[in-house]
This record gives structure tokens, sequence and C-alpha cells, in this order.
């Protein structure tokens, strides 16, 4: 081998130590490692992120996280790394435990990754406090969550849906956490202090302020009805009869809350034009003498019309004429005239006297000088002669009669008497005349003649 020759594999050997001293010492790398949160400085030669941790005696487990694939070579790592090792995470929930390996910090996504949804005024305890599910956990240390879910309520407001979601125990408290407070007049579906379960649902009919107008009255309310007619019945103006409102009373609550409550009434007037009936007589004998008695009653005929008037408000509408309408006919009546004579006694001027009949009649006098001495029976005229209508005479000629005020007398002439009136004139002496001008009573005395008229003419 020549000298040049050797000089030159010299120089060979010499330049590839060299390379390999260059490239060991571009190898031998300073890296900044940072394990659960925890900054480790090493150097050293390594070629994949999993055989750096191996030099560190951790060898990786399948749901550590890493800042870079642990199995990719390459001859330049990056200078900062990172570890997250998993560890055990348990959740309690809904009476149940949910145990997961994972490196995650964020219980938001630990509770994801445990199939569990995060709602609005959900709870999450660490240790028995409250945590914010989307601040970090510790690092590397088991954790065990309790995870309390809120009631979910689904509540129907006056035809919108809301829904909600509460830790709250009553529908009252959860309803006034959300901002919607309760009036007296609302109508809820199910009573306030209902205890909430997992999941609810209710409706909510909001009071609306309602004015009613009532003729001149203004009335006020609040009222959550479906209907006009619900919503008056609740402010004590419950629609009767007749009565309507404007809008109808079935009908939704109108959106100005202005209601007009009309009053209606309605009266009916009967108007009676009556036809009078006849009348007919007939002998009564079991009726007194000169006395009239019903045998049959007679019956007025009616027409009758009907006037049916509206009334709104105290005020006339309407008014419809009705009728006219036969409602009966005329039935005559039968008057029985008394036939039955009855002997009587009374007090008449002091004496006691008995009687068969009485009658009133109007009386005037006469004496001899006027009319002359002789009278129909032939009887010379004086006192005690009783002149009567010619009509009378013949079934009563020598009756004796008492007239009050003059005393004892016979029937013993007749004259023309007054038309009209039942009449007698008292007999008298030139010497005692008396002028009589003057309703008396004629008082006829027994015995009873063998013919008594029923009827005197």
């Amino acid at each position: 081998m020549t000298k040049q020759r050797k000089v030159m594999i010299v120089l060979s050997i010499t330049l590839v130590l060299s390379g390999l001293g260059l490239l060991f010492a571009h190898l031998w790398h300073p890296y900044q490692l940072s394990v659960d949160g925890q900054t480790l400085h090493v150097r050293t030669t390594a070629f994949s992120l999993r055989g750096l941790l191996r030099q560190l005696n951790y060898e990786l487990q399948p749901d550590d996280r890493t800042s870079i694939d642990p199995d990719t070579f390459s001859l330049s790592l990056p200078n900062r790394l990172s570890l997250q090792r998993t560890r055990l995470v348990e959740i309690d929930t809904s009476g149940e435990s949910l145990s997961l390996q994972s490196p995650e910090l964020l219980p938001a996504n630990l509770l994801q990754e445990a199939g569990i949804r995060l709602f609005p005024k959900d709870l999450l305890l660490l240790n028995d406090q409250i945590i914010n599910p989307y601040e970090p956990l510790a690092n590397g240390t088991e954790a065990r969550l309790q995870f309390i879910p809120a009631k979910q309520i689904v509540v129907e407001i006056d035809g919108e849906t809301r829904t909600l979601f509460t830790q709250k125990a009553t529908l009252a408290e959860a309803l006034a956490e959300a901002g919607i407070q309760l009036q007296p007049e609302d109508r809820l579906s199910s009573p306030p202090d209902t205890l909430l379960q997992d999941q609810n649902t209710f409706t909510l009919a909001k009071a609306k302020s309602l004015t009613v107008t009532l003729g001149n009255q203004t009335l006020s309310g609040m009222s959550a009805a479906p209907t006009v007619g619900e919503a008056l019945a609740e402010l004590g103006l419950a629609l009767q009869n007749l009565d309507r409102s404007i809008p109808p009373d079935d009908q939704p609550l109108p959106e100005n809350g202005q209601i007009s409550l009309i009053q209606g009434a309605e009266s009916i007037t009967l108007v009676k034009d009556e036809t009078a009936f006849n009348y007919t007589y007939q002998l009564d004998p079991e009726a007194e003498l000169d006395t009239t008695s019903v045998i049959t009653p007679g019956q007025v005929g009616l027409v009758v019309s009907r006037q049916r008037n509206r009334v709104e408000n105290g005020k006339i509408v309407l008014t419809q004429e009705e009728g006219p309408w036969k409602a009966s006919d005329p039935a005559d009546a039968v008057l029985g005239r008394g036939t039955k004579v009855v002997i009587k006694t009374e007090v008449v001027d002091g004496q006691t006297i008995e009687y068969w009949r009485k009658v009133s009649v109007y009386a005037t006098s006469y004496h001899p000088s006027e009319s002359g001495a002789q009278t129909r029976s032939g009887l010379p005229l004086t006192k005690g002669i009783v002149a009567v209508a010619a009509s009378w005479y013949n079934g009563l000629e020598m009756q004796p009669v008492y007239v009050p005020g003059y005393g004892h007398g016979i029937i013993a002439d007749s004259g023309y008497g007054i038309p009209g009136r039942y009449w007698i004139d008292l007999g008298y002496d030139d010497e005692n005349y008396v002028s009589w001008h003057d309703w008396t009573v004629i008082y006829f005395l027994t015995p009873v003649p063998a013919y008594v008229a029923a009827i005197l003419p």
C-alpha cells in the first residue's frame, strides 16, 4: 500500500468519525416535557415520544393523551412535548355509578364521554362542592363526580311553549326562578305547590286586565278564562236569561280587554177585552120571596192580545204584537126569582109586626077634598086606606099593610103611580092630612093571601 493511499484512508475515517460526531451532537437534544401539568427538562437522544418516555421509565397507556403521535419516528422531535396520563373518573348520577378511564380535565367533556348531556341548571359536585363543569380538574388524580340533572319543565304559556330547567322542588318556585310571576287569577293546569318530577308538562294561561261596561257603569277585573262568558262569570257578572255580551260569550277574550255586557229581559202584557153575557130568569121555589138566586153562573167571553217587549239595559228595543185570539165565549147566566114565602117579625115604631113581604116604595099622600071620597074598593077615603098601582091592586086588594110613620092600613084603592118606581099613596081625612113625598117601606102583614106574585109588576 502506498503512502498516499494510506493517507486517503486515514482522512476518510477521520471524516466519517467527524460526521458521526456531528450527528450525535445534533441528536443529543434538550427537551421540555409536560407530564400532567408538571414540567420536566431532559437531554437525550430519542427518535419517538414513546422512546423518550421509555427512557424515563414510563410505558404509555392506550388512553394517555400526547402532544404528538407517540410512535412517529423523527430525527428531530419538537423541543416541547406533553403527556396527559389517563386516570380513573367515577360519575354518580340518578342512582347509578359510571366509571371511565380518561386523561380529560374538563368535567363537561368527561360527562360527554360518559354519554351524559349537559343542560342548563344541571349540577356537578366534587367532594360535595359544586364545581363549574367548564373549569379543568386537578391533574393526575382520580376523581369522583356527582351529577345532579335539572328537572325539565315544558310549559305552554298562552299558546307559546317554553322549556325550563331547574333544581327547584315545586312548580311555583321554578316559575319564579324563570321570572314568571303568578297572579291569583292565572290558570295553571296544576296547583302551584305541585312537586316536580324529572320531566314535567304544564299549561299556564295568564290573566288579562278586563274592563266591562254595563250601562253607565264600568267595572274592572282580571281573568284567564278562555271565553268571554267564563270571564264574566269569574267577575260575578254571569250572563242570565236574555243577557248578551260584545264580543259574544263563546268568543275568546278580546286583545284590548274591552267587554260590553247588555242585560236583557222580556216583558209580556196581556190585554183582555171582555164580552158581556146575558141573563135569563126562572122561578126558584127554594129561594126566599123577593130575592134572586144564581142557578147557573154566567161567564164573560174573553178576547186576548199580547204585547211582547224586549228590554236591554232598561230600554225597550223591540216590541211585537201578538193576537188577538179568542180565549173563551160568553156563557149566559140563569138567575132564580124566589117564590118561597117566609113569615118574619120586626119591631117597627115600637110595636112588633108579623109580615111576609116588605118592599121599598116611594110614598105620596092624598085626601078626599082633592080626589073624591070614594075608593076603588067602595070604601070611603080615610086614614088607613092605601092606594097602589093598578098592576098591584088585583092581587093585593084588601091586603093588610104597615107603613112606618103612617101605621096600619089596607090596600083598598089604586092609581096611576109614578112610572119606573114602586109607589104607594097614603090616604087621609081632610082634617088630619099629612103630605108625603119620600121613600119608605111597606110591610105586607099576615095572613098570607092564597096567591102571591113572585115578582111585583
